[in-house]
């Protein structure tokens, strides 16, 4: 009888585990399906506001860029000779007046799309353009708007360069930095 016990235990545990394998093989897999799922949404999301990232960064460089073709074109007017009231050239001031417009919002765009210092790093590159907008707006003999100009349009190309150099950064793919530290690891 003792055999006949033992054939009938281990016939029960073998079917329990069985049941067991049965029913914690397809929770197992379940679990791991909706953490492969979130993974790649994440991935999805990180991807999408990269791209957003992206664009609304390369907006602030192409309305930037506007702005100067724009500032330009009065500058090169008021230098000329025949610059003889505001009234004449109200027009030269209508492209450089809707890039400051356009950068405004592209500057917005940044600060939603983020991060953070982006966004205060696109307001600077806004803030620069106006400044140097109002150099000639201002009542000021040419040789005076001559030197603030040059100042605000170093400061304006200061500001730019370091939007682009955080942009960079903001942009680089997330495991470009993990592989400069794995490359120092390994020469070590």
């Amino acid at each position: 009888m003792d055999q006949a016990n033992t054939v009938i235990w281990a016939t029960a545990l073998g079917i329990g585990g069985t049941l067991a394998a049965g029913l914690t093989g397809p929770l197992l897999h379940a679990r791991s399906s909706r953490r492969q799922a979130q993974e790649q949404e994440t991935f999805q999301v990180r991807h999408r506001l990269r791209d957003e990232r992206r664009a609304a960064f390369a907006t602030v460089l192409d309305e930037c860029e506007a702005f100067r073709q724009g500032i330009n074109a009065v500058i090169e007017a008021r230098v000329a000779l025949e610059w003889r009231s505001e009234d004449e050239h109200r027009g030269l001031w209508e492209p450089t007046m809707a890039a400051l417009g356009a950068l405004s919002r592209a500057a917005t765009n940044v600060a939603i799309t983020g991060p953070a210092p982006m966004g205060e790093l696109a307001d600077t590159v806004h803030a620069a353009a106006v400044r140097q907008a109002d150099v000639w707006r201002m009542r000021l003999d040419l040789d005076d708007r001559l030197v603030q100009n040059g100042q605000a349009d170093s400061d304006l190309i200061d500001a730019r360069r370091q939007f682009i150099a955080a942009a960079e950064k903001v942009l680089a793919p997330p495991d470009r930095g993990a592989r400069q530290r794995g490359a120092l690891r390994r020469s070590r």
